[in-house]
């Protein structure tokens, strides 16, 4: 009719579900944030008490992705407990590199870890001359960072090693420039960072840079991912450490605990990932909670969950609520995503397959 062919919705469902069993998967890719641990943490072994990493946990997980056959695994922040007082270097380096040895043989076994930094990497803790506590990010943190995760971020030819195909769109001086409009005052270089793989674009973002806190690199994401979009890539993937909303999970949670402390800046955000059909992962809260804000189409997903303590101490109602989780996406050729949340409880039961749901979007 009119030069266009019409359907009726039963031919179109048959259409679609011959389509399913026919349909190339590109990629696997997982996700998770905060396995770092604290002085006092219930359970936890003389090792971990010493490297402040929730090693049991992050083992865990890793070795499920892998048995998944995730092609690549975004970690987002917090894997050290840093805060220290003073920016001490020697203090960060061994948490490093102790995390980076427990996920270090996840590369050997076919699984490249893309880390997003946190505000634990990020930030000191102190109190300051009237005893308040202060949480700051600075940039000898930043500097740090860089020695310890600069080698893979990104290293191209270790990536085509792994995955056997060439990741794309990485350029290395595509970041966040001081004195631009997103408040950028130091060289974001390694903590913003994005690229493309197999039709689908990855942008990683500081959400805590030195002298704007808590705040995304707004609209250097706009930029970025509308690049993406003019390269003909089919979905965009956002992650960052900080949620742009805070899950409430208990009523009596009143003060905003993400990018929505400052709400405007943090819907301005949204609109981004909104605008641009985005899908945003976080971590920061050690939960799990997938939503999609403001009764919107994008997807938020708060995937803190990695081994920190529990953010609900106690029980809410909602079992996973106190689960270690994380999350597990399949890339489809026809442009398909598939999302499943995967948990276990502390007690370490078996992981459950407890929430699946497919995006219904993309360019």
């Amino acid at each position: 009719m009119n030069g266009a062919t019409q359907i009726s919705p039963a031919t179109l469902k048959q259409i679609q579900d011959a389509l399913k069993g026919s349909d190339k998967l590109l990629f696997t890719f997982s996700s998770v944030g905060d396995c770092r641990i604290e002085d006092g943490y219930p359970g936890a072994s003389a090792q971990d008490l010493k490297w402040m990493v929730n090693t049991k946990v992050l083992t865990r997980m890793t070795d499920e992705m892998e048995a998944k056959k995730s092609n690549m695994l975004l970690f987002n922040g917090d894997m050290i407990l840093g805060y220290s007082k003073n920016s001490d270097v020697n203090y960060l380096n061994r948490q490093y590199a102790y995390w980076r040895g427990v996920v270090g043989t996840a590369f050997e076994h076919g699984m490249y870890v893309f880390p997003v930094p946190g505000n634990h990497e990020m930030q000191d803790k102190y109190k300051d001359d009237n005893g308040k506590t202060v949480k700051k990010a600075t940039e000898s943190n930043e500097n740090t960072w860089r020695d310890n995760m600069g080698d893979i971020i990104v290293d191209s030819q270790r990536f085509s090693q792994i995955l056997g195909d060439n990741i794309a769109g990485f350029d290395p001086n595509n970041f966040p420039q001081i004195g631009d409009v997103d408040k950028i005052s130091t060289n974001q270089k390694q903590l913003d960072y994005s690229f493309d793989y197999r039709g689908s674009h990855f942008a990683i973002i500081n959400t805590d840079p030195t002298g704007n806190d808590s705040h995304a690199p707004t609209e250097w994401l706009a930029k970025d991912l509308a690049a993406a979009k003019a390269r003909g890539m089919k979905h965009n993937f956002v992650f960052g450490h900080k949620m742009a909303y805070t899950y409430i999970y208990d009523p009596s949670i009143t003060e905003p605990g993400g990018l929505d402390a400052d709400k405007s800046a943090a819907d301005a955000f949204w609109k981004v990932i909104e605008d641009n059909k985005a899908t945003y992962l976080s971590g920061h809260e050690h939960i799990t909670d997938i939503s999609r804000p403001n009764n919107g189409s994008a997807y938020q997903i708060i995937v803190g969950s990695g081994g920190s303590p529990f953010e609900a101490v106690k029980p809410t109602g909602k079992d996973t609520d106190r689960y270690y989780s994380y999350v597990t996406a399949k890339v489809y050729e026809s442009g398909k995503v598939h999302f499943d949340a995967y948990g276990f409880d502390a007690n370490f039961g078996p992981t459950q397959n407890y929430m699946s749901w497919d995006l219904e979007q993309g360019f």
